[in-house]
Formats: structure tokens, sequence, C-alpha cells
């Protein structure tokens, strides 16, 4: 468990690596509220959307690809989102993407969608995760859904235990 702030910062570390290995090809823009930067996020959930942003959404666009990456707060809420204006998918392929860790995957490992998304679940309850919603060929975008909960020390170590936060257990709401 790490502060949303940790988090962007990797994940903006890792988009410049990624823009110069391909020779910047495609744009990535942060639009984040800054007010959700001191809030509990887990640990590496943006990079696997932005590398499935790149490789299945713009990696094959000349020049004219773009990554936004969104953050804000909805009715007690973070959503962090990754949006791609690449291929996209069907409904049907758009569905499976989180559920079928079976599926065959034209890159990467295949694993990373499902991965975060049951890490989330796990650390904060089966009504957050991920959604997926594409259209083909306009592109897709990938929401992160995680409760509004301060980052303190205090925090950190009740949700690395395993116990999820309710209410008047969160400390500093």
């Amino acid at each position: 468990v790490i502060p949303v702030r940790d988090e962007l910062q990797h994940a903006r570390s890792y988009m410049n690596i990624q823009k110069i290995r391909y020779k910047n090809t495609f744009s990535v823009e942060f639009q984040v509220d800054p007010s959700i930067e001191d809030c509990c996020t887990v640990k590496l959930i943006l990079q696997p959307l932005l590398e499935n942003a790149i490789n299945y959404g713009v990696s094959s666009m000349d020049d004219c690809g773009e990554i936004l990456v969104t953050g804000r707060r909805e009715e007690g809420m973070i959503v962090l989102a990754v949006e791609d204006n690449g291929l996209g998918m069907s409904a049907e392929e758009a569905a499976l993407v989180l559920t079928d860790s079976n599926r065959v995957h034209k890159k990467g490992s295949g694993v990373g969608l499902v991965n975060v998304n049951n890490r989330i679940k796990i650390l904060f309850g089966k009504e957050y995760g991920l959604t997926v919603e594409s259209e083909p060929d306009e592109g897709t975008k990938v929401s992160i859904r995680i409760p509004e909960i301060p980052y303190t020390e205090e925090n950190r170590k009740v949700l690395e235990q395993g116990h999820i936060l309710h209410g008047e257990e969160i400390n500093g709401k």
C-alpha cells in the first residue's frame, strides 16, 4: 500500500522510458486531481494498464497514438483510468480481459489486468477493481475503482494486514 502520488510518479517514469523506446510515436498526458495524491492505493496498478495501452492500443499507430491517465474523486471512491485512442476491442473481448487468464495473448504475459483486478479486490473488497470499456477502432478505457482512504502509516498497516477499512475505522475521515 502506497500513496497515489508514488504510484503516479512510478507511472510517469515508466512512460518516459516507453516514449524513448517507441521513439515518441505516442503522447501521454496525466490529468489527476492533486487532492487524491494523499490517498491509499496498491503498488504497481497503473503500469500494467499503461503497458496494455501501448502494446494493444497505440504501438501500431504512426505518431498519432494518445494515452490519457486521469484520476478523480467520485462518490467516496478514487477512480484512476488509462485511456487510449488505439485499436480497441469488441464488448465480448473487453468482458474476457478481466476474467479469462487462459487466453492466448499477442504480447506480454496476459495476466496483468487479471492480477491488478484481483489484488485490488483482495485488499479493498469485491466492490472495487477494474472496468474495461472499448470500441473497435475507437480505443480502450480501463478504470480502477478503489475506496477513498487517506494515506497514513496506521491505515497502511491495517490494509496490509488484510483488514478492510469501513466508515469510522478509517483514520483521518
